[in-house]
């Protein structure tokens, strides 16, 4: 049913609103703290809130006792807490050091101050949590403003028992992500959607409100998903190309009824970005740290779907068709990711989901994780493990058809003995930066399927790798390759190494330090793509460590398997100190075959 336009008095602006449901819409102001400013000295937690108190059409911002802002200068950003509630303008505290040095820019709540407006926000009767505002000065006294509008939902319903579990926005321009200020209002570059968490609040015959803070703009396409907490769900689009504005410090009201609600037919939920997930976790575990702070707390995470599980902290994106959520065992140390829906999903971003966990040891049903819409696999297991003993994590389920990074992803697991991926689609990777630095404990790695046409970033992808004694690396094609420096540096256990398909020949290629510190190293296998004009430095580590460290200094011999012009170029470079043991060092047999014939090849040594 088309719905009813209203003329809005204080903004002579029409708002139509159109929604499957009886609609009506109009606007109201938002009034900030007081322009006397508020005095800036404090320190915040990690759940922010402000309050509504409406006076007529006005609806008043008034501080909370205990909201954290974000105070920063031109070299770093401290943090404050309010020390009173209830009126516009409070006095702070700092939580740690205090700032000094402006001009300032303040941020509340305080995540703002890293750039992003968060996706998924959360009921309150009469207001929204947290109201995004921000401020300038050139000293610590404050004026905040509104970076946003607000989009009031007054829905009634004439159904019984109808409790929401969370309203989806969403339209063709980005209501939450990240964001810049133009003058004073937040203007979203990402263009996701935004979910209000409802908690349960009941519907009824009388409309109930519900606040959601967007960037002020005009929108197209707005959509409108109600879900319950029963798991049914009901979608509402305005009218087909109407667009809608939302002034910056208004309050835009659409009005409408919900009585066609439905089951949810989608059968899995949506996990929030890898960092939000991983430091929700660690703040239930009493570690208020960022996601690349050490925790030693966490032991265990486990994944639970198909969970009748409602309590904890929530932890699904904003368009999860099912809620997740995590619940925090101190006794085991245990963090349990619940889920009604019979699998996870992840979103694009799972970079640091599980990093700097060092007292990791198990990651429970951890393929339950839907990876297929994945791009950004970044430090994603980083120092997790770190000071545990052994971490288990089973990742042979994982789909990374569409990742394109995997830059530090397992970067210092120095507890994970197996690591399953030989069922992985790399097709897409770009970054393989340290991909499996320092994981010294890995006897073994399956790289069969990886297909590495277009990675230009090779970097240490197994340095200090010291556990693995044969690799195989054929499947690489490293036609692309630009950064290939340290790529197996350190792996003091390796005896076997096949290469047969690395290209290195253009002089744009940095191969530095590629064999270095590999003392047990006797057999190594490449193609024709091996060989350069130039010769790198510090190739193989000959010359500045002892014998105990240099590349082949404990297998008495290295046999590499070539053709004769690589032989030819590799009797140039620093390989020569290897096999003549220059500066004092022991000489090293090195033998070259060549691997089509079988024939040995005898080049001719290039001076020391």
């Amino acid at each position: 049913m088309e719905g009813k336009t209203m003329k809005n008095t204080l903004l002579n602006t029409v708002f139509t609103a159109a929604v499957l449901f009886t609609a009506a819409a109009c606007a109201r102001d938002i009034e900030m703290p007081s322009d006397n400013g508020a005095a800036v000295n404090a320190s915040i937690e990690a759940l922010t809130r402000t309050q509504f108190a409406r006076e007529g059409s006005i609806y008043k911002v008034n501080w909370v006792a205990g909201d954290r802002i974000a105070v920063a200068n031109a070299n770093t950003t401290a943090y404050y807490t309010a020390d009173s509630g209830g009126s516009p303008a409070s006095s702070f505290t700092p939580a740690g050091s205090a700032i000094s040095g402006g001009p300032y820019t303040a941020w509340y709540p305080a995540s703002l101050s890293d750039g992003i407006l968060p996706a998924i926000q959360y009921y309150k009767a009469d207001g929204t949590v947290e109201t995004p505002m921000s401020a300038d000065s050139g000293t610590l006294d404050f004026n905040f403003r509104n970076l946003c509008g607000i989009i009031r939902l007054d829905v009634s319903t004439s159904l019984e028992g109808v409790r929401l579990d969370r309203i989806v926005l969403k339209a063709d321009q980005g209501l939450s992500g990240a964001f810049y200020r133009s003058g004073l209002s937040a203007v979203v570059t990402a263009s996701d959607g935004v979910c209000l968490d409802c908690g349960g609040a009941a519907l009824g015959k009388e409309p109930a409100a519900f606040f959601i803070s967007v960037p002020p703009r005009s929108y197209t396409g707005l959509e409108i998903t109600l879900f319950t907490s029963d798991g049914l769900s009901q979608k509402a689009s305005l009218k087909e190309g109407a667009t809608y504005t939302v002034e910056r410090s208004r309050v835009c009201e659409i009005a409408f009824e919900a009585n066609d609600f439905a089951h949810n037919h989608y059968d899995y939920a949506t996990l929030r970005p890898g960092s939000e997930l991983n430091e929700i976790i660690r703040r239930l575990a009493g570690n208020k740290e960022s996601s690349t702070a050490a925790d030693s707390s966490v032991r265990r995470i486990v994944f639970d779907p198909g969970s009748r599980v409602s309590g904890g902290v929530r932890v699904d994106a904003y368009n999860s068709p099912h809620p997740v959520y995590v619940n925090w065992n101190e006794a085991e140390a245990t963090a349990t990711v619940s889920t009604p829906a019979g699998s996870f999903r992840t979103g694009p971003m799972c970079a640091h989901m599980f990093s700097y966990f060092y007292a990791l040891e198990e990651i429970v049903n951890l393929n339950s994780l839907d990876t297929s819409d994945a791009q950004d696999m970044g430090s994603m297991f980083t120092y997790a493990g770190y000071r545990s003993k052994k971490l288990t994590v089973d990742v042979s389920g994982f789909n990374t058809s569409n990742v394109t990074t995997m830059y530090h992803m397992f970067y210092f697991c120095e507890s994970v003995e197996e690591l399953d991926v030989s069922g992985w689609d790399t097709g897409n990777v770009t970054n393989f930066d340290n991909t499996f630095r320092s994981c010294s404990k890995l006897k073994a790695l399956d790289l069969s399927s990886f297909n590495t046409s277009k990675a230009t970033v090779f970097r240490s992808m197994f340095n200090r790798c010291e556990s693995i004694e044969e690799l195989d690396a054929d499947s690489f094609n490293t036609g692309k390759g630009e950064l290939m420096t340290y790529v197996f540096y350190k792996m003091t256990k390796l005896r076997r190494l096949s290469i047969r398909n690395f290209d290195v020949n253009r002089p744009s290629v940095n191969i530095i330090y590629m064999f270095s510190n590999c003392p047990n190293l006797s057999e190594i296998y490449l193609g024709e793509g091996f060989l350069q004009d130039t010769t790198p430095s510090s190739f193989f580590l000959a010359q500045t460590e002892g014998t105990g460290v240099r590349t082949a200094s404990l297998s008495k011999k290295l046999t590499i398997y070539c053709n004769k012009a690589t032989a030819d170029w590799l009797a140039r470079t620093n390989l020569r100190w290897i096999h003549s043991g220059y500066n004092g060092k022991t000489p090293i047999e090195v033998v070259f075959i060549d691997n089509s014939t079988g024939e040995t090849l005898s080049p001719k040594w290039a001076a020391n």
